[in-house]
């Protein structure tokens, strides 16, 4: 077991997932990760739209796209040289889509939002330049801790996105009290996500991402996953005011 200020090795990885057994494995396991990221994203521009609120966590989306941005705009990084491990040219493609779903959230927080984030009369042109403050200081964090990090195949970086993926749902439902702005749908597929991922890091890199410290974060992972499909089962309804309103001055006596 290698030490974890060691990293991971990134031929390891590279051979792991170029040939034979494993790379057929981490195949399959990355389907089953990127089914759920589709869920999570999916399902959350679904249910923004019905909703009339945003459905990832605002913490959750700012570090998403700051990861996803950075990743596509280092293009010759992962085009550069035809032997570069062919996981990187797919996950290229694969978050310009999630970027763009990113975006479409950014713009369900502006515009259902931004009253209650930044203030009663809170603008659009306002909580714009609110967010982009903000999104531009998660940008600078994100690249503080590229820098700090010997990731060459962005394998710590992917990892930070699906911790950071499911941290925030619970208190972001318990603050509204009902299952407005997510679904089960939505939390099965951070699940999904988890399950996926974490055994495909291990496949790529036995001997560091078996590591106690990565299994304890698995299972933490996954164990919050779980609970925030309990909690949100335990939520009532979320019933827009404009939909009771109907059925209210049907049921008033006229006679």
């Amino acid at each position: 077991m290698g030490a974890m200020n060691e990293g991971y090795d990134p031929q390891v990885v590279i051979d792991n997932s170029t040939g034979g057994l494993s790379m057929a494995v981490i195949l399959v396991l990355m389907a089953v990760a990127g089914i759920g990221g589709y869920m999570q994203y999916v399902g959350a521009i679904r249910r923004g739209a019905r909703d009339r609120q945003y459905c990832i966590p605002l913490v959750t989306n700012l570090w998403n796209f700051a990861h996803d941005v950075t990743f596509v705009l280092s293009f010759e990084s992962w085009y550069d040289d035809e032997n570069e491990l062919w996981i990187l040219k797919l996950f290229w493609v694969g978050l310009i889509v999630f970027s763009l779903m990113e975006l479409v959230v950014i713009s369900h927080i502006i515009r259902y939002a931004r009253e209650d984030l930044w203030g009663a009369g809170c603008s659009v042109p306002r909580a714009i330049a609110i967010y982009s403050a903000m999104q531009a200081c998660v940008f600078g964090i994100f690249w503080w801790f590229q820098g700090i990090t010997d990731d060459p195949l962005e394998y710590y970086g992917l990892t930070t996105t699906v911790i950071m993926a499911s941290a925030f749902n619970i208190s972001m439902m318990r603050a509204r009290g009902d299952r407005r702005g997510m679904s089960e749908f939505i939390l099965w597929g951070y699940l999904t996500l988890s399950c996926g991922f974490w055994p495909w890091m291990m496949v790529s890199d036995p001997d560091h991402f078996t590591h106690p410290i990565y299994i304890l974060i698995a299972v933490g992972n996954i164990a919050i996953d779980i609970v925030s499909i309990a909690y949100y089962r335990s939520l009532p309804e979320y019933v827009p005011a404009t939909s009771e309103r109907p059925a209210e001055r049907e049921s008033v006596p006229t006679g």
